[in-house]
């Protein structure tokens, strides 16, 4: 399993208090919270619901490379991508790496729509036909409903049409039991959605043919008398398209976690630069000690593949089409991505 760039798993919350939630709860801008990163291979504890309940997280470690993570509700009008979500009111913006984009009403909480990235693949999901309901409110502890979705999705400026359906529900409360803190009077929120992706779109350059489905499931626990935002979130997106796939997860705790890696440092490649940038003849690729470097463009394709590159790489582009691509070393288990334009 793939561990998410930050922003793909993104929730739009709300707070509560007792084990009803209500419209008085809903977060609005100003509100933030702390997040550390967790380790993504944790269970879901899907089996685990009803009342009186308990989920075992105590030996759940964290990521010390990531460190805290800031999750932020703004106005989405000062998002750069307010003109994908037009008809949504709030962000909710994680570590500044897009998010949620939602709208309060009294009797509920409409999502408009998010974005992730899949490896290099900046996504946004559209519900820009139809907006999908994640919440209605009074919700308690047994409460669910299902929601259709209709809308686009955006995969590198390029619109497909889709449809799908939200299963939401309030599948358990109890105790929370996560690293060295207990958390009571806990209510946990299920959420599953699934995506239908049109697999006609004519023009695009891959066999006219991306469809697939996409499935975000999403565990959200609220300690319902002390935090706005939930305490801990468990969430996967199972990506099965004809362009790419993956199942890609993101857990994240308001508990600072030990370390899953404590005194082993991951390998990071230093010193990697790619210049002129633009450039629309050749292009210097500088880095050191490195296995492999690819050429990949935006649809992931490797154009151009050299093993143990010199210190400095000049690279032929003239004959590439405008646009961006990537370029992609490795070193042993690490590797590094960096974008560049051809123009």
């Amino acid at each position: 399993m793939k561990k998410v760039l930050l922003g793909l798993i993104c929730f739009t919350s709300v707070g509560a208090l007792a084990q009803t939630f209500t419209a008085d709860d809903t977060l609005t801008v100003g509100k933030s919270q702390i997040y550390f990163s967790a380790d993504t291979t944790a269970p879901t504890l899907d089996a685990i619901t009803g009342t009186g309940v308990t989920w075992d997280y105590s030996t759940l470690l964290g990521y010390s490379q990531t460190g805290p993570l800031l999750d932020t509700i703004k106005y989405s009008a000062s998002s750069s991508d307010y003109s994908s979500f037009s008809s949504s009111l709030y962000q909710d913006d994680l570590n500044a790496s897009g998010g949620d984009y939602f709208k309060n009403y009294a009797d509920s909480v409409l999502s408009f729509g998010y974005t992730f990235t899949v490896d290099i693949y900046p996504i946004k999901i559209m519900n820009n036909v139809d907006a999908e309901k994640i919440l209605e409110f009074p919700m308690n502890q047994g409460d669910n409903f299902v929601d259709s979705v209709y809308g686009q999705v955006d995969v590198l400026s390029q619109l497909f049409d889709m449809y799908g359906e939200v299963s939401i529900n309030a599948d358990g409360s109890g105790t929370l039991l996560l690293g060295d803190s207990t958390f009571t009077n806990v209510l946990r929120i299920k959420m599953i959605e699934t995506l239908y992706i049109d697999t006609a779109y004519v023009g695009f350059p891959i066999n006219n043919d991306v469809g697939g489905i996409v499935t975000r499931t999403m565990y959200s626990y609220y300690d319902l008398a002390n935090y706005d935002f939930p305490v801990f979130r468990h969430g996967t997106i199972d990506v099965n398209t004809n362009m790419f796939g993956g199942t890609f997860a993101a857990v994240y705790s308001v508990v600072e976690l030990d370390w899953v890696d404590a005194g082993v440092e991951e390998e990071v490649i230093e010193g990697l630069s790619i210049y002129p940038n633009p450039s629309n003849d050749v292009i210097n690729i500088s880095s050191t000690n490195i296995d492999q470097l690819m050429i990949v463009n935006a649809l992931g394709q490797t154009i151009q593949t050299i093993v143990k590159p010199k210190s400095i790489e000049t690279i032929d582009i003239s004959n590439l089409e405008a646009g961006i691509y990537f370029v992609q070393v490795k070193r042993g288990n690490a590797t590094r991505t960096e974008k560049f334009t051809v123009k």
